[in-house]
């Protein structure tokens, strides 16, 4: 029964990242990069449209390009490395969680993952946040391995050169974002529970020289090449894109916060009382505790890009796994009403889901979406309809994993329909349909384009 369910997510998990077209604009320019990539042979300077784009580091570039090379160009190809990089991550939270706790926390830790709806359209959509979150999640997965059995495993070192390189993998993503999340986690990790020892488990000496050879070698070529990369790369992309509204997407201090409950909904109410409770308990100090790691690091995600002037919803991507495994650790429990709470969530979301697709409050200009998308919308609230049903009925029963299961379930087919919609959305959101009409027009038809 377990492999068939697994198969068949498995199966379901790709089959998605190809029924859509390109959305405009992210995905058609992520696309494109590592097409001209390949096509010029330049695997050094990312281009987009003949022009230089620098704004991001080319890890998934490459990844993209060389999908593009074993399998031909198409929506699957340019989604390969996201869609990829996702199902890992579900598989690194689960056996995390089986390493750390045992099979039960493994498997919740997976649902409540997989029942994530940010993630799970994260996990198909063509950015690169899916990346940078995977290279994080492998690098806290690896300090997690290697500080949770310092004492009695011999392969503590060999977890912590992969932190290491995870964490390099992480800046060739999406640049120093993927040192700064494990490091501030670290201290403030170091400051809380006052574990000392941490500072001369770090295998600096084999770290080190690991984690610059694979992200310094890029930054060196593309500096020779373009010679304001450094300051443009550093300074404006990272700095002022942070301190000021440079790139015109602010947003109040809070936006995260609510983000992240609708991104976690079924699981929020566990989600809240983890925190609480992490933070309120008596840990001894200066032992190493999972728990209060994945609590700092969870938190710091969110209360950071609160900070910034730029905030985009992918940002806050990266707390999604760990809190998750918060969630799924010793001291999460088994509560009534924390399941009770989610399939209230859900029973109201789904109720939701009917009014938008009734038009209650679609504006003039969401009425055309509304149409479209419809039939798929009155299957998600069934979907989430029957699984609010479904836990309640279990933890009546007293079956609490069964309700779980259930809840995760309802949503991680919901959030599935959402991305079948997509294709009915297709005519307001991708240029696809223009591309084709275009593709056969004579070479001399003049084109315009109104904005």
């Amino acid at each position: 029964m377990i492999g068939i369910a697994a198969v068949s997510f498995t199966a379901l998990w790709f089959v998605l990242l190809a029924g859509r077209p390109l959305y405009d604009p992210d995905e058609g320019r992520y696309a494109e990069i590592p097409r001209e990539m390949l096509a010029g042979g330049d695997w050094v300077i990312p281009r987009l449209n003949g022009l230089v784009y620098l704004e991001k580091p080319p890890l998934q570039y490459w990844i993209t390009a060389l999908a593009y090379r074993s399998f031909g160009q198409s929506e699957a190809s340019a989604r390969l490395c996201t869609g990829l990089a996702g199902y890992l991550s579900l598989l690194i939270v689960f056996l995390l969680g089986l390493r750390l706790w045992g099979i039960d926390a493994g498997i919740k830790a997976l649902l409540l993952t997989g029942a994530s709806s940010l993630f799970v359209l994260l996990g198909h959509q063509l950015t690169l946040d899916m990346t940078l979150s995977f290279c994080l999640l492998a690098c806290l997965a690896c300090f997690l391995m290697a500080q949770s059995a310092r004492d009695t495993s011999r392969h503590w070192r060999l977890w912590m050169v992969g932190c290491w390189a995870a964490m390099a993998f992480g800046v060739l993503a999406k640049g120093l974002i993927g040192v700064l999340i494990p490091a501030a986690s670290l201290c403030g990790y170091l400051i809380w529970q006052r574990d000392w020892l941490l500072l001369r488990r770090l295998n600096m000496r084999w770290g080190a020289p690991v984690f610059a050879a694979i992200a310094v070698p890029w930054f060196v070529l593309a500096a020779r090449a373009n010679p304001q990369f450094l300051k443009f790369f550093f300074v404006r992309e990272h700095f002022q894109r942070f301190l000021t509204p440079i790139e015109h997407r602010t947003q109040p201090w809070w936006f995260f916060a609510p983000v992240l409950a609708v991104g976690i909904l079924p699981w929020l109410p566990q989600a809240l009382r983890c925190l609480v409770s992490t933070l309120c308990d008596r840990a001894p100090r200066g032992q190493f505790d999972a728990t209060r790691l994945l609590w700092v690091w969870s938190v710091f995600v969110l209360v950071f890009f609160s900070f910034s002037d730029s905030k985009l919803i992918p940002y806050i991507l990266p707390a999604v796994p760990a809190l998750a495994l918060l969630c799924a650790g010793p001291r999460s429990g088994g509560s009534r009403a924390t399941l009770l709470g989610g399939a209230l969530l859900t029973l109201l979301s789904s109720l939701g889901v009917l009014a938008y697709a009734g038009d209650r409050w679609s504006s003039a200009d969401g009425y055309p979406l509304v149409l479209l998308i419809r039939p798929v919308l009155l299957w998600t609230c069934a979907v989430l309809f029957a699984g609010a049903l479904s836990c309640a009925a279990w933890v009546r029963k007293a079956r609490l994993r069964a309700a779980l299961a259930a809840l995760c379930v309802a949503w991680f087919l919901a959030t599935c329909s959402i991305l079948i919609a997509g294709n009915a959305a297709q005519p307001l959101y991708s240029a696809k349909d223009a591309a084709a009409v275009l593709r056969q027009a004579p070479a001399d038809a003049p084109i315009f384009s109104l904005l």
